[in-house]
């Protein structure tokens, strides 16, 4: 038995859907703990949701309250099942910690083994909250830590910013790289074209002020490229781009599944997956997008001085730019079609010779093994 937490929805997380998939296809027995901040999920025999009113990126003390409260429900929640001999797959330190809770105050019997995958370090994502805040979620980072038996990273880069001494044995690698094994639904669609000859650029995820999408946005305004774009969160972006549904080079999607997702990136030239430095989490960041490209054969557009430039300027996979408007814009001014090619081609290749089988190597492997363990 597998019970995965996380604290969102779960169905619009590819992440997080990798592992249901997965665990689906598999025959395995699990249960979802999830957050409907939305309103309007229904609980199942297989899921329990958090059913709480709250906004995505928010921060103070309201943040710090809803936090408190999620956790309490899921200790709550994981002693009402009842289960012996399970594991707690962890997504992130506010699903980590709870889980941590649990096992230190229930038997023996009932412990699980944890399973922390750090969709994000923390931490470094609250580099602006006040330092009492940050400092009790430092504490709750290395509790977990200290009382997880597999820590799964993004990227193995992503060790640098363990500020505690972990054995080799105890951490895994597993890239944020797609788990599909044929594309028959990539299709190109006219609804997704644009009346000029602009280079298309499309971004699709999380709406939050430290990615650079309000100034693709303006780009796109100003009629520098056509942009398709999907996704929800900052309700300002999210305003903004309701108010420019008519507008000549821009579609706005809204919230769409993974699949659809996927499709409205490959019909695009490029796909945009910028950050902000000012965040120190970004600096790691190991986004979808980055192994999306490769699987679509898109070239990508990503920030300087992060491990994804890194990662693209070695393998020629796409362009990288500073943040500003500016730095942007003159990248873009840059962009032929033949290196939009090139770079595309390339990305695909990657794909086919390193990533493709990835995923299910290791889910059938490293994965399955530490749920074996628990049985």
């Amino acid at each position: 038995m597998v019970v995965l937490i996380r604290c969102n929805g779960i169905i619009t997380d590819p992440r997080a859907m990798k592992y249901v998939t997965y665990l689906k296809e598999t025959g395995q027995d699990y249960i979802l703990i999830g957050w409907d901040r939305d309103g309007g999920i229904q609980d199942s025999e297989r899921a329990f949701y958090y059913h709480h009113k709250a906004g995505y990126n928010v921060g103070g003390v309201k943040a710090v309250i809803n936090r408190v409260g999620w956790m309490a429900f899921v200790v709550k929640t994981l002693k009402s099942l009842h289960l012996k001999g399970f594991a707690i797959h962890a997504c992130d330190l506010d699903a980590v910690y709870p889980a941590v809770i649990y096992n230190k105050i229930v038997s023996r019997s009932r412990k699980a083994r944890i399973l922390f995958d750090v969709f994000d370090w923390f931490s470094a994502t609250l580099f602006e909250q006040p330092k009492p805040v940050l400092c009790a979620f430092k504490h709750m980072e290395h509790v977990s830590v200290n009382n997880s038996n597999l820590i799964v990273i993004c990227e193995p880069e992503r060790i640098e910013q363990i500020p505690y001494r972990i054995s080799k044995e105890k951490i895994s690698v597993f890239p944020n790289i797609p788990y599909f094994s044929e594309t028959s639904f990539l299709v190109k669609k006219k609804e997704f074209g644009f009346d000029n000859d602009l280079f298309t650029f499309s971004y699709v995820g999380g709406f939050v002020q430290s990615r650079c999408i309000n100034e693709i946005i303006t780009l796109a305004e100003h009629g520098m490229v056509n942009l398709l774009i999907a996704g929800f969160g900052d309700t300002q972006i999210e305003e903004r781009l309701t108010s420019l549904k008519n507008h000549l080079h821009i579609k706005y999607f809204g919230r769409v599944k993974y699949m659809d997702g996927l499709n409205i990136m490959y019909n695009s030239d490029v796909i945009y997956a910028m950050y902000s430095k000012v965040n120190p989490n970004h600096i790691y960041a190991a986004p979808n997008k980055y192994y999306e490209s490769m699987f679509l054969g898109k070239p990508i557009f990503s920030t300087k001085g992060t491990i994804v430039e890194k990662k693209v300027i070695s393998n020629k996979t796409g362009y990288v730019s500073e943040e500003s408007v500016s730095d942007i814009k003159n990248v873009i001014s840059s962009i032929t079609r033949d290196s939009i090619i090139e770079y595309g081609e390339n990305a695909h290749r990657l794909w086919i010779e390193k990533y493709g089988s990835y995923t299910s190597d290791w889910l059938n492997n490293e994965y399955r093994a530490f749920i074996n363990d628990c049985n």
